[in-house]
């Protein structure tokens, strides 16, 4: 009963046309962006052979996040959301046509590449606030919860689905026409941006200094119990397990020798574990929590482990699989419950801080496990994360109840 219920709120919600029309063009350019970060990796994989490049390759797309996405959540905060993604969105367009560009005509070498790669960075450092924060504008108040949740599903559903594409296409057709698709998915966006028109909020008009709004943000998360312990866990899990993804170019080809075909199988499978997480968080989960996400980040560690312990590349695959279901399943838990809990008038600067988490803290992960691949194998870099998750102290010994004030 409560299962129906909650697929009768999904289905209502999309017969907002504004809501409707958002999800669509947010899907498709969502998909293009985990394509082009997949693109990025591989093409550092097989300019450099490096594990290392690799994590510095996906440290240059994630971290600017953590300089810039708190400037972005002040923009939110301050100006029309929908404006403001139009801007950075047709800018990270420019950057899209750029990297194709380049790529075709064989100009693509790693320095350029880190270039290009941060600046797309630092735009989606600035457009992503104003993206996860647009959502309750567009739906009204009785179906924010389920809207949000769809919204989740999408976010979190493209970071597995938009890499198992480009693996496809890379083994296919070469980089530069994963470069080329991707520029493409700005498209359907950029028109459903011109059309919606967001419902107003409950933000107050302000002059206030950034660094003080800024800051405003922080102290919320921070005064915040349950909020700061949902912080806590979602960096831990982005920290020492979502670098999976990153590094499946090192598994695939340094691992079990399958070059780009083995990138494009592993991808496939994280993405389908991702479509499997996304449709169990619809219609088995009744409401988000802190145990429930838990349980999640715990499946993905456990998953992550059997990865770098799988003795054959059927058996990886399998794990994978898992992997992105629980991935999933954490990252929309999170998600809803944060866009939930916070106020409309801080909503684009805490969801900037949900963003710098979602971002930086994997590509910090990344570079760190990296470089430990590159001394020690990539197989123990990944235990040596999913390990480290499972013993923190936060976990164990009631921790993390006394950190949330549970």
């Amino acid at each position: 009963m409560a299962d129906a219920r909650r697929l009768r709120n999904l289905q209502m919600a999309f017969r907002e046309a504004a809501y409707a029309r958002y999800v669509a063009g947010n899907s498709v350019s969502l998909v293009g962006n985990w394509m082009q970060r997949t693109a990025t990796g591989w093409l550092a994989w097989d300019l450099t052979g490096s594990s290392a490049w690799l994590g510095i390759v996906a440290f240059a797309d994630l971290f600017p996040a953590l300089l810039i996405g708190p400037v972005g959540g002040v923009l939110a905060d301050r100006h029309d959301r929908r404006l403001l993604m139009l801007a950075f969105q047709s800018a990270m367009f420019a950057v899209a046509i750029l990297l194709w560009l380049a790529a075709g005509a064989g100009m693509l070498g790693i320095h350029l590449l880190l270039v290009l790669t941060t600046l797309h960075g630092v735009l989606v450092g600035l457009n992503q606030p104003a993206r996860l924060s647009l959502i309750p504008q567009l739906v009204r108040g009785d179906l924010i919860g389920p809207a949000i949740a769809i919204n989740s599903m999408v976010f979190n559903g493209a970071r597995f689905i938009g890499p198992a594409i480009a693996g496809l296409i890379i083994a296919s057709f070469g980089t530069s026409w994963a470069f080329f698709v991707n520029a493409l998915t700005y498209i359907p966006f950029l028109l459903a941006l011109s059309t919606i028109r967001p419902i107003p909020d409950e933000r107050h008009a302000t002059r206030a200094p950034f660094l003080t709004q800024i800051a405003e943000g922080i102290r919320y998360v921070f005064d915040n119990q349950g909020i700061r312990g949902l912080f806590v866990l979602i960096v831990a899990g982005a920290l020492l397990i979502r670098p999976l993804g990153e590094l499946l170019p090192a598994l695939a080809d340094g691992v079990h020798g399958m070059g780009a075909a083995g990138l494009a199988m592993l991808s496939a499978s994280l993405g389908l574990g991702a479509i499997l997480g996304g449709l169990a968080v619809a219609t088995m989960e009744s409401e988000p929590g802190i145990p429930a996400l838990l349980r999640w980040l715990t499946g993905a560690a456990l998953a992550a482990i059997a990865v770098a312990l799988a003795p054959n590349f059927a058996l990886s695959l399998l794990f994978t699989a898992l992997a992105g279901i629980c991935l999933v399943g954490s990252g929309v838990n999170a998600q809803t419950m944060m866009q939930l809990a916070v106020p409309g008038e801080l909503r684009g600067r805490v969801m900037s801080l949900f963003g710098i988490t979602f971002r930086a803290a994997p590509a910090i992960g990344a570079l760190a496990l990296g470089a430990l691949a590159d001394a020690i194998g990539i197989r123990f870099a990944l235990l040596c994360g999913a390990v480290a998750f499972m013993i923190l102290p936060i976990l164990r010994h009631g921790g993390l109840r006394r950190l949330i004030g549970r």
